[in-house]
């Protein structure tokens, strides 16, 4: 009698997204493939169907998981702290490039297949707006916040400001929001 071996890795779905996070990392959202993540983590060529309809969802799901990591991130952070919450959103940006570029939409598709995308921005906008205390309009101001840290993210992850700068540039250009 033969006995048939039923294949199980796991959590697969969880191997998949840390798999596609390294090669985000390595090779940017282009070089992500279902295929390739299927491989790093030796699971079967149909495997990954069963979690991910495709490429996209699985970068959705990349895209996903750094979002809540930067609102743990920016959790911690006291209440009323501009420059607090600043250095801590630039520090996630300086530590974690592709993903935070992965996050703010390049290399997804059609992201209006994925509300859950515009849900998790909408979840830091107010995460901000909690954080930055008692304003005449805290979520404008959240707004205003986070455009200035995702624009400034967005400079020095392009090389038009240095690394090194960056802390500096956050305290400075936050100053102008007091």
């Amino acid at each position: 009698m033969v006995v048939k071996r039923s294949y199980h890795h796991g959590d697969l779905r969880r191997a998949l997204v840390m798999a596609a996070r390294e090669v985000l990392v390595e090779r940017g959202p282009e070089g992500v493939s279902l295929r390739g993540a299927v491989a790093r983590v030796g699971a079967s060529t149909a495997a990954p169907y069963r979690h991910f309809r495709d490429k996209d969802a699985l970068l959705v799901a990349v895209a996903l998981e750094g979002h809540a990591e930067l609102r743990e991130r920016l959790r911690g952070r006291g209440t009323g702290t501009m420059t607090a919450l600043g250095h801590s959103y630039l520090g996630f940006v300086l530590e974690n490039p592709a993903l935070y570029r992965l996050m703010a939409g390049a290399g997804i598709g059609d992201r209006t297949a994925y509300p859950e995308l515009a849900e998790a921005h909408r979840e830091t906008c107010a995460l901000l707006a909690d954080r930055v205390g008692e304003r005449n309009d805290p979520g404008g101001f959240a707004v205003t916040l986070w455009c200035l840290l995702h624009g400034l993210a967005t400079l020095v992850i392009d090389g038009h400001v240095e690394r090194d700068c960056a802390v500096a540039e956050v305290d400075r250009s936050l100053a102008f929001l007091r």
